[in-house]
């Protein structure tokens, strides 16, 4: 008898868990991140001899916009063709409980220099 009501306690201890869960995760709000569309490739400038990575924070607009570029590392020959790249991206924009929103997207470019001449 007694392991039968530690069972129901048991069981009604999971039932309530479960609904206070499911509750909770109503209440949170669903958050959508943007989602790429389309890219426009960048060039690595022939004048450069530079190597390593560009990362870059777009701001984007509730439409999916790129409204703001940010530098976050740069390199000076690399961050233009970067900057001039991900101005012409086109995303799907973000959305907060099924309203599009404005939002954030990290971007990280690595250059590596074209090699010309034999390889060792």
């Amino acid at each position: 008898m007694r392991s039968v009501l530690i069972g129901i306690f048991l069981f009604g201890l999971l039932v309530a868990f479960g609904a206070v869960s499911s509750q909770r995760q109503q209440e949170a709000p669903r958050f959508v991140p943007p989602a790429v569309v389309s890219v426009v490739e960048a060039i690595y400038p022939l004048q450069s001899v530079a190597a390593g990575t560009v990362v870059l924070e777009i701001s984007l607009d509730e439409t999916g916009k790129v409204i703001d570029v940010r530098v976050v590392r740069g390199i000076p020959s690399l961050t233009e063709p970067a900057e001039q790249s991900v101005r012409q991206w086109k995303f799907q924009p973000a959305e907060l409980d099924g309203k599009q929103v404005p939002s954030k997207v990290p971007v990280a470019f690595s250059f590596v220099p074209p090699t010309f001449g034999p390889r060792r």
